[in-house]
C-alpha cells in the first residue's frame, strides 16, 4: 500500500545515503584496503535499499514489476529489497571481521547461515514462515550489533590518546545508531495496527546514524582502517648486524629507542644462532602484547614490531626484504655506504604498512 507521507522521508534518506557513499568511496580511494571496499559495498547496498523503497512509493511500473517461477509470484521490488538488505548486512559484518581477524572465525558462519535463511524466507514468504523469517532477522541484526559493540570496545582499549579516542567513539556511536534501524524496521513493519508510522520509524535512526558516520569519516578518511592489529616499528640490519634503517610507523607509549632496540635484537639474533647451532635463523620474538617478526635476506635482516603476527604482516615483510635488497644491492655491497643512503626507503615502508592496516 502506497503511503505518500513516506515519500519526503525516503527522499531525504536517499540524499543522505548518496552523501555517505561519496565520503566512503573517497576513503577507499585513499586507503585501498579490503575493509574499506566492504564498507563501500555496504553503503551501495543500503543506497539501493532506500532507492527501492522510494521507487516503490512513487513509480508505479517499478511497483508492479514481477516475475513468476513455478506459479510463485515474486515482486521485483521485494526481491531487490531482500537482496540489498542481506548483501549490506553481510558486507558490513565481514568488514568488521576482516578488520580484526586475518581469517574469519568459525562464528562468522552463523551470520552467513542467518542471512541466507532470511533471504530465502523473504523471497518465499508465506503465512506460516513470516514469524520464522522475523526471528532470523532479529537474531542476525542482534549478532551484528554485538560485533560492532565488541569491536568498538577492543579498538578503544587499544588506543591511548584521548585525541584519537573521541573520533573513534563518534564513529562507533554512528554505526550502532545506524544498524539499530534494522530491528526497528523489521519489528515496526511487522506489528499490526501501526500502519505507515511503524514502517517508517527505522528511517530516523538510519538517517541520524549515517550522518554521524559521515561526519566521523569526513574528519578522518582513514577512520575505516581502524584495527587492533598495529605495526609499530620497522628496522633493517646489515650482514654485520648494524642498524642501517629504522622507521617508527605507529607511536605508542613507553616505546623503546629504535637504535637501542636494533642493537638489542642484533645481539639476540647472533646469540640464538650460536646457541642453537642448527642453521635455522630466528624468525620472531613474542613478549606480552608485542610481537617482533624477523625475516632474513641475503644481505640484510628485517624486523617488524607489531601488536600481533598475521600472515599479511609476514608476507609484506618478505616482500620488503626482496624489494630493499634489489633496490640497494650496490650500496649494500659498498662498505662506504651510510645510514642516510637508505632513508628514502622509509617512505616505502610506511606506505606498505599503512595500506595493509
Amino acid at each position: 500500500m502506497q503511503s505518500p507521507e513516506q515519500i519526503p522521508i525516503l527522499a531525504a534518506s536517499v540524499v543522505i545515503t548518496i552523501i555517505a557513499l561519496t565520503v566512503i568511496i573517497r576513503s577507499w580511494l585513499k586507503t585501498r584496503n579490503f575493509p574499506a571496499i566492504l564498507y563501500t559495498v555496504t553503503i551501495v547496498c543500503f543506497s539501493g535499499m532506500v532507492l527501492d523503497l522510494l521507487l516503490d512509493q512513487t513509480y508505479m511500473p517499478f511497483r508492479q514489476a514481477m516475475i513468476e517461477i513455478n506459479g510463485q509470484v515474486l515482486w521485483i521490488s521485494n526481491v531487490l529489497l531482500a537482496i540489498f538488505i542481506v548483501g549490506g548486512y553481510l558486507a558490513w559484518y565481514f568488514a568488521i571481521i576482516v578488520s580484526e581477524y586475518e581469517t574469519p572465525p568459525k562464528r562468522s558462519m552463523l551470520a552467513v547461515f542467518l542471512a541466507g535463511g532470511s533471504l530465502v524466507g523473504a523471497l518465499l514468504k508465506s503465512g506460516w514462515s513470516e514469524l520464522f523469517v522475523l526471528i532470523l532477522q532479529v537474531i542476525a541484526f542482534g549478532i551484528l550489533i554485538a560485533e560492532i559493540i565488541r569491536y568498538g570496545i577492543v579498538v578503544l582499549r587499544s588506543r591511548i590518546s584521548p585525541i584519537e579516542r573521541r573520533p573513534i567513539q563518534i564513529y562507533f556511536i554512528g554505526f550502532v545508531t545506524w544498524i539499530i534501524a534494522g530491528p526497528i524496521g523489521i519489528i515496526g513493519g511487522s506489528i499490526p495496527g501501526l500502519g505507515s508510522i511503524g514502517r517508517t520509524l527505522w528511517v530516523f535512526p538510519y538517517g541520524i546514524g549515517l550522518l554521524i558516520v559521515v561526519y566521523a569519516v569526513a574528519k578522518n578518511p582513514l577512520m575505516l582502517t581502524i584495527s587492533e592489529t598495529l605495526a609499530y616499528d620497522y628496522l633493517i640490519l646489515d650482514k654485520d648486524g648494524v642498524l642501517i634503517l629504522a622507521k617508527r610507523v605507529t607511536p605508542r607509549p613507553n616505546a623503546i629507542d629504535l637504535e637501542l632496540l636494533g642493537s638489542a635484537m642484533s645481539g639476540v639474533i647472533s646469540l640464538m644462532r650460536e646457541m642453537i647451532g642448527s642453521g635455522e635463523d630466528l624468525n620472531g620474538v613474542n613478549h606480552g602484547n608485542v610481537r617482533i617478526l624477523v625475516e632474513h635476506g641475503l644481505m640484510t635482516t628485517h624486523l617488524l614490531v607489531a601488536s600481533q603476527e598475521t600472515p599479511a604482516f609476514r608476507q609484506i615483510l618478505r616482500n620488503l626484504v626482496v624489494e630493499f635488497e634489489t633496490n640497494y644491492r650496490e650500496q649494500l655491497l659498498d662498505d662506504s655506504s651510510t645510514v642516510v643512503t637508505f632513508e628514502p626507503f622509509g617512505k616505502r615502508i610506511e606506505k606498505a604498512l599503512t595500506l595493509l592496516l
